[in-house]
């Protein structure tokens, strides 16, 4: 029996979203930080009219190309979401320690940085979680935070360790 498409039913891809982890001033950044995903069916919009005054911290590799160009930065950072510590901790870290800096001082720099994985939950809660860390938030109000702002993130038990381990390794 050949199957066809009901008028009407057509599904368009769903855009972006993020929920907002740290306000502005929450702690100390000058910077909003959004943790979301390119597929995530959890959390506000994402536009692409915000882009131009937000940095993209990209670590699933699945955000729409325009967001990428239309970001005033994107950050590639992009590694699997793996039970086990990523190969590329080491640039993880740095990432989320150059971020948080960046949110510190946001003299000329982003309004919002939105940290974005597949889903929102694991490899963006990672870099989120280092870099709340690094703005001065203890690992278990970390975690905290991030799983008050997006229920179910950090299941990852190797990510919420790191979260919660040691900022150097």
């Amino acid at each position: 029996m050949l199957q066809e498409e009901i008028p009407g039913t057509e599904q368009q891809p769903l855009p972006p979203r993020a929920t907002l982890v740290l306000p502005a001033g929450a702690c100390d950044n000058r910077t909003g930080i959004w943790m979301g995903g390119a597929h995530s069916l959890r959390g506000q919009d994402v536009g692409l009219a915000q882009m131009p005054e937000a940095w993209l911290v990209e670590t699933a590799g699945e955000m729409p190309a325009a967001f990428h160009r239309a970001a005033l930065r994107t950050v590639f950072c992009v590694f699997g979401d793996l039970e086990e510590v990523p190969s590329v901790i080491d640039r993880i870290r740095t990432t989320a320690a150059s971020v948080a800096e960046a949110v510190r001082t946001a003299t000329g720099g982003p309004r919002d940085v939105y940290i974005v994985c597949s889903q929102g939950l694991n490899r963006s809660g990672l870099v989120t979680g280092l870099v709340l860390r690094h703005l001065g938030i203890p690992g278990e109000e970390a975690v905290a935070v991030i799983r008050g702002s997006r229920p179910g993130a950090l299941a990852n038990h190797a990510f919420e360790s790191l979260v919660l381990g040691p900022l150097d390794g």
